[in-house]
Parts: C-alpha cells; sequence; structure tokens
C-alpha cells in the first residue's frame, strides 16, 4: 500500500502517522531540499509532529524555517518566496484524529517522481533497512521561528489580488467559520485588512472543532443561521488547513460545490481584458474529471477552452502552468488563481467571494443564474489493498457507454456523465453522477452502486 495518496500522506495519528515517520520524513528532506518550510494546521497532534519532523531535518543538516501555526497555502508560498521545500501537517478536511504529512518543492505540490523518491527512502527507514548517520554538528542545520514573518508575506499577496478601494467602499459584512484550525491564522486579519466587516466563529484554535472540518451544506448549518441572524452578505467556510473555501450566500443558502465553482469561473471569464484575449486566443479554465455540465456549458459561452485532467490539484497546477490557463478548480472548494500561490489558496478564493460581491452585489443572484442538474456523490467502502482489483471488475462489469480512463472510469450518457474512481485520501471508492433529471440520476445511481458495492465486497 502507499503511503502518499493524491494529497500526502494522510492517516491515523499518532497510531499509523508517528513521530518516527515524521523524522523520516524530515531526514529524507534534508537530501532533496537546501532549505526546508515546516508548519502545521492546529491539530493537537501537529506540533509533535511538526518537532520531529523538524528535528530530522535540522539533524540531517539542513536549515529549517517553522512556520508555526498556519494554513498550507501560507506554508507554499512562504517556500517559494524563499527558494525551500516545504511539509504541512495537516490532515486536510479529515476527522480529528487523523493527521498527516504533505510536501512541497518549490513551494509547488511536490511531483509524483520526487515524492516517490521520498516513499521509497521513507519505507526503508520504518523497516530499519537505511541507516544514514547523523552528521557532525559543524554540518548540522538550525530552526529559525518565522511563524510571524510567513504570514506577512501571504497577507501582502493576498491583498494585492484584490481590489480593496472596491471592498473598502462597500464595506461587506462577512461571517467567517474558521472551523478552529487554519484559517484563524490569518484570514479574519486578512478580511479586515481587505475591508470587510468580520464576524468569525470557531475562531480559536483546537478542540472541539465546533462542525466537522469537512466544509458543505450538511456541516454549515451554523454559519448559515449567523449569516441570516446578522444580516451579512455573504458566509466564509474553511476545511482544516484552509486551502478550501465554501460559501454561504445572503440567504443562508450554500451554492453547492459545482455551482461555486461556476461561478468563480464566470467571475474570471467576465472579467477577462478583451485586448488580451484577443492577443492571447480563448481563455483556458482547468478542472477534473469531476467538472459539471454547467461549468462546461459556461466556457463554451465566453468562448473559452476547459481542459480536463484527473482528481488532485497537483495535476490541476501543473496544467494551468503548461497551458498558460487564468483559472484552475476543483468541485470541493479548492482553487487555484494565475499570479496566485501555485497551489490552492483557500484565503484567496474567500477574498474573490468577497470582491465579488462587492462588484456585482448579492451572490444569491448570481447562484441562481447558474443552471443546476442533479448530482449525487456517494462512497462506497473499499480496503486501500483492494481497490485495484476492484476497478478492475468495475471495468469489466462496466453497464454505461464507453469510458475514458483518464482517471477512473467516466463514461458520458445522453442524459449526463458517471464517474467512478478510487479515492486517494480514504479507503473508498467514489461514485459521482450528474444527469438532466432525476429520474436519470437514480437510474445511473442504481446501476453504479450495485456495481461498486460487488466489486469492493470480500
Amino acid at each position: 500500500m502507499k503511503l502518499f495518496g493524491t494529497s500526502g500522506i494522510r492517516d491515523l495519528c499518532p497510531s499509523n502517522v508517528d513521530a518516527r515517520m515524521a523524522m523520516a520524513v524530515g531526514r529524507l528532506m534534508a537530501g532533496e531540499a537546501s532549505k526546508l518550510v515546516v508548519g502545521y494546521d492546529g491539530r493537537r497532534t501537529g506540533p509533535m509532529l511538526k518537532a520531529a519532523l523538524a528535528a530530522g531535518a535540522a539533524g540531517a543538516g539542513v536549515p529549517v524555517l517553522d512556520a508555526g501555526f498556519c494554513a498550507t497555502p501560507t506554508l507554499a508560498y512562504y517556500a517559494r518566496m524563499h527558494g525551500a521545500d516545504g511539509a504541512m501537517i495537516t490532515a486536510s478536511h479529515n476527522p480529528p484524529e487523523y493527521n498527516g504529512i504533505k510536501l512541497f518543492a518549490g513551494g509547488l505540490e511536490m511531483p509524483g517522481e520526487k515524492e516517490e523518491r521520498v516513499e521509497k527512502g521513507l519505507r526503508a527507514a520504518l523497516d530499519g533497512k537505511a541507516q544514514t548517520p547523523w552528521p557532525d554538528y559543524s554540518d548540522a542545520g538550525g530552526v529559525r521561528d518565522a511563524e510571524e514573518d510567513a504570514r506577512r508575506e501571504h497577507l501582502k499577496l493576498l491583498l494585492s489580488r484584490v481590489d480593496g478601494a472596491l471592498v473598502r467602499k462597500r464595506k461587506p459584512r462577512v461571517v467567517l467559520d474558521c472551523a478552529n484550525l487554519a484559517a484563524g491564522a490569518l484570514m479574519p486579519r486578512a478580511l479586515e485588512a481587505a475591508g470587510a466587516d468580520v464576524i468569525v466563529i470557531n475562531g480559536h484554535t483546537g478542540e472541539p472543532y465546533g462542525r466537522e472540518l469537512e466544509p458543505k451544506e450538511s456541516t454549515l448549518g451554523a454559519l448559515a443561521r449567523e449569516v441570516v441572524g446578522q444580516g451579512a452578505d455573504l458566509g466564509i467556510a474553511h476545511d482544516g488547513d484552509a486551502d478550501r473555501a465554501i460559501i454561504v450566500d445572503e440567504k443562508g443558502r450554500v451554492p453547492g460545490l459545482d455551482g461555486q465553482l461556476a461561478m468563480a469561473v464566470q467571475s474570471v471569464l467576465e472579467t477577462q481584458d478583451g485586448a488580451a484575449k484577443k492577443a492571447q486566443g480563448d481563455p483556458v479554465v482547468v478542472s477534473t474529471v469531476e467538472s459539471s455540465l454547467s461549468l462546461r456549458e459556461l466556457c463554451e459561452a465566453h468562448g473559452a477552452r476547459l481542459v480536463i485532467t484527473p482528481v488532485g490539484s497537483l495535476k490541476v497546477a501543473q496544467v494551468m502552468r503548461r497551458t498558460g490557463a487564468v483559472f484552475g478548480g476543483e468541485p470541493c472548494g479548492e482553487y487555484l488563481f494565475m499570479d496566485g500561490v501555485g497551489s490552492p489558496d483557500g484565503l484567496m478564493a474567500g477574498l474573490f467571494f468577497v470582491e465579488l460581491f462587492s462588484r456585482c452585489g448579492p451572490l444569491s443572484a448570481r447562484a441562481d443564474a447558474i443552471p443546476r442538474y442533479p448530482i449525487g456523490r456517494e462512497k462506497i467502502p473499499c480496503p486501500p489493498g483492494r481497490k485495484s482489483d476492484a476497478m478492475a471488475r468495475i471495468a469489466r462489469g462496466w453497464p454505461f457507454s464507453k469510458p475514458s480512463d483518464i482517471d477512473g472510469l467516466r463514461a458520458e450518457e445522453k442524459d449526463g456523465w458517471v464517474l467512478v474512481r478510487p479515492s486517494g485520501t480514504e479507503p473508498c471508492i467514489r461514485i459521482t453522477i450528474e444527469a438532466k433529471s432525476e429520474a436519470s440520476l437514480s437510474r445511473m445511481m442504481k446501476k453504479a452502486r450495485a456495481l461498486v458495492q460487488e466489486a469492493c465486497r470480500e
């Protein structure tokens, strides 16, 4: 079983992800980097893993910059600005008993070939087959506190990407749900500096978190009630490490993951300079195999080219750089902005929607203008060791039209599409289906569910 999934190492902590593993990763990163930035998202087990990883790197001879309690995009940007690699201690939206390690190379998510080297070395270290000697004192690295410096540099970037004059003129009232984790390190300060009137909920650091850490309609009831009760213009919710942002409109409604992504793309395409578009050609938008019908229709209407990638922000970022895309995003609230961090930035995404409100008015009107089609998502439990075999069995019994295999199996049907793919972060196989009617959705989901359940059965 691979240790690294689509978003780094992530598992129960400290039973599976422990200090020994973190120290080994630190020592291995010393062989890849000349400098390392470390940080954590606020979980109880975070300081333990961060300290062990920093000790491994410094002890192996690499200077360490400690970004402390921070959002993942803060660490990524700070590493990029200082020509360093990065190691973020986070389990993102997973429950409190999980933790993990997400690696960055030059501020960007670590590419697969480099991650594979680290994984190979980590397996050897954990098996006791790699005994790299520690250097002498003269070659050991140090650990420097960089928490405030990292926040300050990210804040400067965030404020440079938002129209502060417009926001200050409109002064929107924003309810911010930090989930008692990483968003609290910088997002309240960023919103206030941009000119918003900010009300914070779940703003202290640590347990209890106040809600499930994955922000979605079913977990954001308290935020929705607070937005309506405070007469706020919008609400913003973040996941554990604040690389995601989910919006609540002034009516207390969550536009939905697909609708929110379409709103963001629409806004970006509307603001494209006409002369630049003529000189550079049609703008490119990058999304994944989970992208919706409404997103495809929106890109077509604006003369933009939609490029599809496998699931994972690393894939989206790589294609964005290759195509010069104006925007990239996944329908989970992870967005990558041109001239932004280079990886998903939930803080920048939140400010983006604050500016959108300030420029265009109520977000409910924008959301209601996006076509909505019935969509269903299910997770079928599947042990990690069985995923490959299960997917092979699913392919053999595939009851839909001929699928693409860019990431899992995706079929385009006359009345929608169906995607079945193994999760890269959880022990399950995911089903995503979008259809033009509830009847079609129900029919396709029934077929897909039965097939996947049978394939995953022991």
